[in-house]
């Protein structure tokens, strides 16, 4: 990185950079000199947690400008950015928006700049999104293609890069943000899935793709904070799994006492309710009209209903299938179906990813 020689930015005198650290190389002075020289309002430096080797770079960081937040112990990524989030919307009442970087210089400051930009010209969320072409490690590109994937089919939108730290958030975002769970990195994921649930819209931005020896300053654990960021994903299936267990044990028990298919599919669609009581207020966080919800979901649920009973039926009847085993399979690819209906129409709040 080399001082920067382009001219301040008259657009970014009312946005902040967000920086979290953890043990940080010499290149955070030199980001935040860089940064400076190109008209931001400020550069918020937050020390989670560091050693003492690391005190003479965050002094650095300061000599060069960046207002340096301090946690005494590391609390996590999510946890910092709260912090800084906290002390924009409490000491900086002029902020339009603030940009959140990475401390190890893989953010390049003319991408800083052009989050930047976008988020003053929009007002709205801005994700930078790398391509991952050519040489990248491949932890990176696996956990991006993977977690990519799995958040489209968690919420229905579609972004290229869920695990960038370059982003831009107005201020009149940081309050809501600011109440979500996560303190490490899982917080990232839960304000992507948050805005996108919110129906907020994310404008993407190609950044540059860069890795500095390997990406071997990164505090990213692949295992554990996958994990974590995964199970912020599962919350949003797990209300149907309470439901089908709920409706395979009604259809059971309504089969062991008629015999009859078509009556005991009826008996489990019982627990409809439960299922359409979950997803609306904690899956879904649906602020739909509740009747109009209600309507269309019961709509959908005679729907996969008239279909479970009749895969069912041709399974058990007509290949001799055990009935137990034939609702297994037949709900399981069922439950896809009703998931992407209801996340698409029936609670949709739809995310304008641009």
């Amino acid at each position: 990185m080399h001082p920067s020689t382009e001219l301040p930015t008259k657009s970014l005198t009312a946005v902040y950079v967000v920086i979290p650290a953890r043990e940080p190389e010499p290149v955070l002075a030199e980001l935040v000199g860089d940064l400076i020289a190109r008209g931001f309002a400020g550069i918020l430096v937050l020390n989670d947690g560091s050693s003492a080797d690391a005190e003479p770079i965050f002094r650095a960081a300061q000599n060069s400008g960046a207002k340096l937040l301090t946690h005494a112990v590391n609390l996590g990524k999510g946890r910092a950015l709260k912090t800084a989030f906290n002390h924009v919307l409490s000491e900086l009442p002029g902020a339009v928006g603030i940009v959140t970087a990475d401390a190890d210089g893989q953010h390049t400051v003319a991408d800083i700049v052009r989050v930047a930009e976008a988020l003053v010209a929009s007002n709205d969320a801005v994700l930078g999104a790398r391509s991952f072409a050519g040489s990248v490690p491949l932890r990176s590109r696996f956990g991006n293609v993977l977690t990519r994937y799995v958040f489209a089919l968690a919420t229905g939108a579609w972004l290229g890069d869920t695990q960038s730290g370059l982003r831009g958030i107005p201020t009149k975002l940081l309050p809501g943000l600011m109440t979500l769970e996560g303190e490490r990195y899982e917080f990232e994921m839960n304000m992507l899935a948050h805005l996108c649930s919110e129906g907020k819209t994310v404008l993407e931005i190609p950044i540059e793709t860069v890795y500095i020896d390997g990406n071997r300053s990164s505090h990213f654990s692949p295992i554990w904070d996958s994990m974590r960021i995964y199970f912020v994903l599962a919350r949003f299936v797990l209300s149907s799994v309470v439901a089908a267990c709920l409706d395979l044990l009604l259809f059971l028990v309504a089969f062991r006492l008629t015999g009859h298919i078509g009556w005991s599919v009826i008996a489990g669609r019982t627990s409809s309710l439960v299922n359409f009581t979950l997803n609306r207020q904690f899956v879904f966080r649906s602020r739909g009209g509740l009747v109009r919800s209600l309507l269309e979901y019961y709509l959908l649920v005679a729907v996969v209903a008239l279909g479970s009973y009749a895969a069912i039926s041709m399974l058990a009847h007509r290949w001799g299938w055990q009935v137990f085993s034939a609702k297994l399979l037949v709900d399981s690819l069922l439950s896809l179906v009703s998931f992407s209906v209801q996340r698409t129409f029936v609670f949709r709040r739809d995310a304008r990813i641009r």
